[in-house]
Formats: C-alpha cells, structure tokens, sequence
C-alpha cells in the first residue's frame, strides 16, 4: 500500500472534480472562458476522466444493460463529461451546476449536445425547480457531497427528484482517508502529507503557513475539511433520507486512480475493521434506491 501513496504524491497534479460549494470562494477572480481554446488543459483532461469512468466503470457498476432514454441527472457535473457518455448511449441527460465555472466549461465542451445544463444548488429547490420536474431513472452525485454542508437537505431534494425505482449514484472520499483535505493540491511537497488534513486547526494552519501557502489557501483547506463526513455518518444520513443502500464499494484504489495514475482498482481490505475501514477507504461508492 505504501507504493500506492507514493505514486499518489509523484503523480497527484489535478482533481477531477473541484469542491461543489466550498470552491466557490477558491474560484473568485478566475476569468471565465468564451471559448474552447480558453479552457484549461486540466479542465480538458477532467471532462476526459469523467466520460472514461462512465465508459470503463459507472456503466457497469450501476447494475444497467440499456440506457436508452433512461432519464439521467448529475448533481454537480462539472465539464459534464459523464453525462457526455450516457447521452451517446441514448440516455436523456441534465445537469445542475452550482459553480459558474464549471458550469460554463460543460456547455462549451457539449454545445453540440441535447445535454441538458443548468445552474442550480441542490440544496435550493427554487433555483431548479422551474426547470427540472421530471423524475430520474438515475441520479449521480460523484465526488460532490462531501462538499456541501448540509448533506441531508441535499439527500432529500435528490429523493424527490428520483423516481420510485431509481437508482441514486452517490460517491465520495471519507472524512478520515488520506487526502480527504484535498492537500495534495498545496504545491509545497511537505504539505502533501497523507491524512495531514487530520490535524487540529491551529496546527494544521500553522504548518501550511510555514510552508509558504496563502491565507486564502488555507482558509479554502479548513473549508474544505469542515465540511468531510465519515462513512459511518453518512450511511446515517442514507437512513435518515430513507434511502436503502443496494451496492457498495469501499475502495483502497479508486476507479478513477487507473485514469489518473494507471493504478490497479480493489476495495480496501479492511472494511471489517470499523477504523481501519475509515483510514484505508480512499472513495466510498453507493447505489442507492428510495426505500418502499
């Protein structure tokens, strides 16, 4: 495991998915494209990502042979490269985007598309609910949650979005894994420590600003580690959200660390283990459907 991590830090140079909410701060100020020759090289390999994990994993793990005018949505689909694939399988696709960035790259990157984008906050139905009505065959909610603070909220709008034999999507790297914090994108090598993020605020503050990162930096890395949630509490909120959980996927390597990294996928071996199942669980994966 060790190699894995060390790989991790050799190769670590983007994110596909920023933060949902919490990077909106982290996003003021950034020019927003007007074409595709405007958007970033990393934002272009994220779109390429997420239309690779539909393609060599989601497709698959969600359980479904034919997409054919299934109706889909993704809750904050950033470049919108997941809904990208499904629509070439014939799915119906929409997307809420909260962040005007993002949500700007995905309708260049698919403005030949019938893809369906709006901006939108899922924890405000007011901002969508004018436009989105229908009730979705499957909802996807990747690498989004663990952003937003109020996580039941958003659970129980997806619920009402979903229809009574849906499938919700939902994945997420678990509060105390190694780089739930998201320090491995502090350019300082020394600030890319596994589970650094673990450390109490005044300390974990004091340590990145000796390293030279911006106040800013740091604010957005507490932000960021505020709003982390345990596997435990979430499959709480599941519950509570009445939702059931069909399949899960407790992974050491993620799906998307073969994209990224060309590391090996398989689930961490500790899942009996409550805490180590917590540490050594780098994405948490869940399909969900509304409880009878």
């Amino acid at each position: 495991m060790v190699w894995i991590y060390k790989k991790l830090l050799l190769n670590m140079k983007y994110s596909s998915k920023m933060s949902h909410l919490t990077s909106l701060e982290k996003e003021r100020g950034q020019p927003i494209p007007e074409s595709l020759d405007e958007i970033n090289e990393r934002s272009m390999r994220a779109f390429k990502e997420q239309s690779w994990y539909g393609d060599h994993f989601l497709s698959a793990f969600l359980g479904i042979t034919n997409y054919e005018n299934k109706k889909i949505l993704e809750v904050g689909p950033a470049e919108a490269g997941l809904l990208h694939y499904f629509q070439t399988l014939g799915a119906q696709c929409t997307g809420i985007e909260l962040s005007p960035l993002r949500f700007t790259h995905s309708q260049l990157l698919n403005r030949n598309s019938v893809i369906k984008l709006e901006k939108g906050d899922i924890c405000d139905p007011s901002s969508y609910s004018n436009i989105i009505s229908n009730e979705f065959d499957i909802i996807i909610i990747r690498d989004v949650i663990e952003h937003i603070d109020d996580k039941l909220m958003a659970l129980k709008n997806m619920y009402k979005l979903l229809s009574p034999k849906g499938l919700l999507f939902i994945s997420f790297p678990p509060r105390y894994c190694p780089y739930a914090g998201h320090q491995q994108t502090v350019k300082n090598f020394f600030c890319k420590i596994p589970y650094l993020h673990l450390l109490p605020n005044s300390i974990y503050k004091s340590y990145l600003k000796f390293f030279g990162h911006p106040s800013s930096g740091i604010e957005y890395l507490i932000a960021t580690k505020r709003t982390r949630i345990s596997i435990k509490k979430m499959e709480h909120l599941f519950l509570s959200s009445k939702f059931d959980i069909l399949k899960k996927g407790l992974f050491f390597s993620r799906p998307a660390y073969r994209f990224r990294f060309g590391l090996p996928t398989f689930q961490n071996p500790f899942v009996w283990f409550p805490w180590l199942r917590e540490i050594f669980t780098n994405g948490a994966l869940y399909v969900l459907t509304r409880k009878s």
